[in-house]
């Protein structure tokens, strides 16, 4: 590995054991239970799948490990026309700059398609106009009664079915093997959206899931079968606070773009990836050397998966995350805030992780104000960083007065989270 490697440093005290302890845990957890086969979803699973081949290889496991090209986006739209609810919820989501462009887009529209919409709704002109997040409802219900929309919705939906389900079946997923997913996790919507397809296809045994954490839970799953490592829906508060998703998935992320639909070429299932940068590219193949360098020393040290106490290294890695994540050094927030991140279901590439923010900006996100734009009580745009705590770092006069305000505002949303859960699983 390279000694002028921008990634040394966070990477091999932080992210290598963040890679290997989740690794493993899934691996001890998979042995014990009797799977035969691990699916590493795209893209966030790319660095997960390689360590696991590793430990694989040299503890001689039984694990098929295996590597599934799929994003929100590639599942999704095959299965709008199944559950139109669904997909309008899902559609209509909120995300970081939000616009018309970004919403109709969510539904696989031509641009074409999209300019006929708009002046159907009575939105022309507006494609590029920040929806605030309290907007969402109406703008949903516009879309529920558009015809045009909803004809060019479900006419792309059951166009991009049939390839799906045949990439699912040549991945192996109609084999009757005992197998699970593994992903970052946040919400679990993917293994719920597997599982309809796979229904439809004739699976009779229903897809389990390894996850990093999970904030909540589609409605009407299995809460069994969504497994957790460092964080559950039920609880782990301060473990939530000092965590930062986005951060995770802009590093554990691929040299590749994210799946869009898949082909039909010579009886194979092919994935269409979208472009990435050279930039990206270059950035991926550096982490890898790092995270792949540890790994290496890693496993050499161990004789078999029994050798690892989850419980002590997920207390360890708590207090590692919060200095990386929730108070980062300057050259970790410029190196890893710098990084190209897109929270949309597509990627536009237009923004960075921790973005570069006045005073101003960053006070517009302290508590107050957050939570009254949130609930629609102060009408206001202001100017979000997907690594707030990053971008304070990098920008701020007075970062301790931003952190404190900001962590406020993260425990009132956790608290309220977990609360709503408890009470609607009592």
């Amino acid at each position: 590995m390279e000694s002028d490697n921008k990634f040394a440093g966070a990477g091999t005290f932080v992210l290598g054991p963040m890679v290997n302890s989740f690794v493993v845990w899934v691996l001890q957890e998979a042995v014990k239970t009797g799977k035969k086969r691990l699916y590493f979803l795209a893209r966030d699973g790319y660095f997960m799948y390689h360590v696991a081949k590793i430990y694989v290889e040299k503890l001689q496991l039984p694990i098929d490990c295996r590597y599934v090209s799929c994003s929100r986006y590639s599942l999704r739209i095959p299965m709008y026309h199944l559950d139109i609810d669904d997909a309008m919820d899902y559609i209509c989501r909120d995300s970081i700059d939000l616009n018309f462009t970004r919403l109709l887009n969510r539904a696989g529209l031509a641009p074409e398609e999209q300019e006929e919409v708009l002046k159907a709704i009575g939105e022309s002109g507006k494609e590029k106009d920040i929806i605030p997040y309290a907007q969402l409802p109406q703008i949903k219900e516009k879309l529920c009664r558009c015809d045009v929309f909803m004809q060019y919705m479900l006419q792309h939906s059951k166009e991009a079915m049939p390839a799906l389900q045949g990439y699912l079946k040549q991945e192996g997923f109609l084999d009757g093997v005992a197998d699970a997913i593994v992903d970052s996790g946040w919400v679990g919507s993917m293994q719920k959206t597997l599982n309809q397809m796979l229904d439809t296809m004739g699976r009779k045994q229903p897809l389990e899931g390894y996850y990093w954490g999970l904030y909540q839970l589609p409605a009407g799953v299995d809460r069994k079968s969504y497994h957790c490592y460092y964080f559950s829906p039920e609880g782990q508060l301060t473990r939530k606070v000092n965590f930062n998703n986005n951060l995770f998935e802009t590093i554990f992320s691929a040299p590749h773009g994210m799946t869009l639909r898949y082909e039909e070429k010579d009886g194979q299932y092919i994935p269409v990836y979208d472009g990435v940068s050279n930039e990206k590219k270059a950035n991926m193949q550096e982490l890898e050397d790092v995270l792949l360098h540890y790994t290496k020393n890693a496993v050499e040290q161990r004789v078999c998966l029994e050798e690892s106490d989850s419980q002590r290294e997920k207390k360890a890695m708590k207090k590692l995350l919060k200095l990386f994540m929730s108070n980062p050094t300057k050259d970790e927030a410029e190196t890893y805030g710098g990084l190209i991140f897109c929270d949309d279901v597509l990627e536009y590439g237009d923004r960075q992780l921790a973005a570069v923010m006045d005073e101003k900006e960053l006070s517009d996100n302290h508590v107050i104000n957050k939570v009254m734009i949130l609930l629609g009580i102060r009408k206001k745009d202001i100017k979000e960083s997907a690594w707030y705590e990053g971008s304070v770092i990098r920008c701020a006069k007075r970062p301790t007065y931003h952190m404190v305000q900001y962590g406020i505002y993260k425990y009132l949303l956790y608290i309220r989270q977990m609360y709503m859960w408890r009470r609607n699983h009592a």
